[in-house]
């Protein structure tokens, strides 16, 4: 893959067109050149240069883009396997077109994937053109702090993707960051299972979990005979509602009963005393009366006497009629108390034979519980063993990997690059050990191999920039898995190195990369490019100014990148 032209649907836009071999200098002469964050913001738009060739090939929307100029649309043109392509894009990132044909971010993506530029692999997850192309054009200032990493990406994922671009076998490393993948899920789902709401109720209720489930085991099998035996009366509550209205008919006839008894109490007292008023009390009532009447007007005592007999002995008749109707009407009651009694007694026995069927449904969701409850347990002790047995396996698959991978290695298979990256090293600092290796990693995590891209002093900014340039060099001159023909270097990877070694750098790439037929194209300031005139040859520094393309002035807005101010001034 190489770079032909970029460009843009506004004319104040500066075109910038690449060597299609050898060196391609972006110079940026301002006063003061400070990059942003982003890498273009504040300046005169060397780095935006290489952020709009990541706009068309797909990266994420800048946003200042975005708002700065949403409407217009810039053009990639490159060439890929001999043939020329095109991909235009809006700043806003809503309109896309691949070889004026529209599609979508997404389509994009995938046909870059799939355009040969990276020979994908596809047991290596996250191998994307996007995540390689990182490597080959360092845009962000993240990309430009450490070889083997990128903006946010994990480390794990950083150095796999390395290995693959060094022509590293993956496969080992591959295994060893999926085997601890799926041990950390497997931890997960115990943790998970650990948090059920079974269980958890049980940890509550202080029960430990296998003797819950044996205390179940031996429940369930009582249950299920009860509720196999068990008699539904459909009409349950009709013969409850009916032992109840017997149950008050007793009660009623028993208050009648006692009010009965309590009369004839009263009667057979009546019947039992004697007369209101004797012979002899009649009489002396008699003479009383002598004393206030005239005698004449008197009947005789003895008329009178018979009078009051009479009338005692007629009451005494109609107290016993009455007596008798009140007892008989008592036993009728009483033998209706018994026919009652019977009939309340057969409804009880019912009752107590047959149960409802609500009662039945809770006795069975009480089983079904239960069942539930044993099934949890069971699947919870099974699947304990499960995660444990499949844990234990992928501990024994990676101490077998540690052990493949020490014999892997014993083959040295960095040698050759790293004594070329040990060459270029020396050539910019020729008294500092430097190399490239690679050891294994038996530790608990997902790397498989370490890998160390040394030059001694590489805590210092310029010497770290200069291993970084020596790295990508390696795998873009000398790697594998990528038919890519160009490297990008930003003007922050030159910054921090002394002109001296910078001078070096440039001497020797631009005589390799032209002979490679490839393309390596940097930007730079001018104090950057002036100052190394001094350390390199008058061929180099010709050849060097010869391969400038394009010059970004900071004096005003219309001579910056996009011919107007973008960002915050400056």
């Amino acid at each position: 893959m190489k770079l032909i032209e970029l460009s843009c649907s506004r004319p104040s836009f500066k075109t910038l067109r690449f060597n299609p071999q050898g060196l391609t200098v972006i110079v940026g002469d301002a006063d003061a050149d400070i990059e942003g964050d982003e890498g273009s913001s504040n300046g005169v738009g060397k780095t935006l240069s290489l952020g709009l060739v990541h706009h068309c090939l797909g990266a994420q929307v800048n946003n200042k883009l975005k708002a700065a100029v949403p409407d217009w649309l810039f053009t990639l043109r490159f060439s890929l396997a001999g043939r020329e392509h095109t991909i235009a894009r809006s700043g806003d990132g809503s309109r896309i077109y691949l070889d004026k044909s529209p599609v979508g971010i997404n389509e994009l993506r995938t046909r870059l994937n799939a355009c040969g530029a990276f020979i994908l692999d596809q047991q290596i997850s996250g191998l994307t053109f996007r995540s390689l192309f990182s490597r080959f054009a360092r845009y962000a200032k993240e990309d430009c702090l450490h070889p083997l990493l990128t903006k946010k990406e994990e480390e794990a994922d950083g150095r796999l993707r390395s290995l693959f671009l060094l022509g590293i076998d993956c496969t080992l490393a591959v295994a060893k960051k999926n085997d601890r993948i799926r041990l950390v899920q497997i931890k997960n789902t115990k943790k998970t299972w650990n948090e059920d709401h079974i269980l958890q109720d049980i940890m509550r209720a202080g029960s430990n979990p296998r003797a819950r489930f044996e205390e179940i085991e031996q429940e369930i099998p009582k249950l299920s005979a009860a509720l196999h035996k068990y008699q539904i009366a459909e009409n349950y509550r009709l013969l409850e509602w009916q032992e109840s209205e017997i149950t008050k008919q007793l009660r009623k006839i028993e208050r009648e009963i006692a009010g009965l008894e309590f009369l004839l109490e009263e009667m057979e007292k009546r019947l039992e005393d004697p007369q209101d008023i004797t012979a002899a009390a009649l009489r002396s009532l008699y003479d009383g009366l002598g004393d206030i009447f005239k005698p004449e007007a008197l009947e005789r005592f003895e008329k009178v006497e018979a009078f009051h007999n009479k009338l005692y002995a007629s009451r005494k008749i109609r107290l016993e009629k009455d007596r008798l109707a009140v007892l008989g009407k008592k036993h009728r009651l009483e033998q209706e108390y018994k026919n009652k009694a019977v009939e309340r007694d057969r409804f009880v026995k019912n009752l107590q034979a047959e149960r409802a069927l609500d009662e039945y449904v809770a006795l069975a969701k009480h089983l079904a519980s239960l069942e539930e409850e044993r099934n949890r347990l069971y699947m919870f002790f099974e699947m304990d063993m499960t995660l444990d047995l499949r844990a234990r396996e992928i501990r024994e698959k990676i101490l077998a990997d540690d052990s493949a991978a020490d014999e892997y290695l014993r083959s040295n298979p960095l040698a050759e690059l790293s004594e070329r990256f040990t060459r270029l090293a020396h050539m910019l600092y020729p008294n500092d050990p430097a190399g490239l290796m690679i050891s294994n990693n038996t530790g608990d995590n997902q790397l498989r191999y370490d890998i160390s891209v040394k030059i001694e002093g590489d805590d210092a900014d310029g010497i770290n920039s200069a291993r970084i340039l020596c790295f990508d060099w390696t795998y873009y001159m000398y790697g594998a898995n990528h038919t890519m023909d160009f490297l990008w270097h930003d003007n922050r990877l030159f910054a921090h190195i002394d002109p001296h070694p910078r001078a070096a750098w440039f001497s020797y790439v631009l005589q390799h990369s032209a002979q490679a037929q490839k393309q390596y194209i940097v930007s730079l300031n001018t104090e950057n490019l002036v100052s190394m005139k001094g350390y390199m040859s008058q061929e180099a520094w010709s050849a060097l100014n010869e391969s400038i393309r394009l010059t970004l002035h900071g004096d005003k807005p219309e001579n910056k990148l996009l011919g107007m101010q973008f960002g915050s001034a400056g």
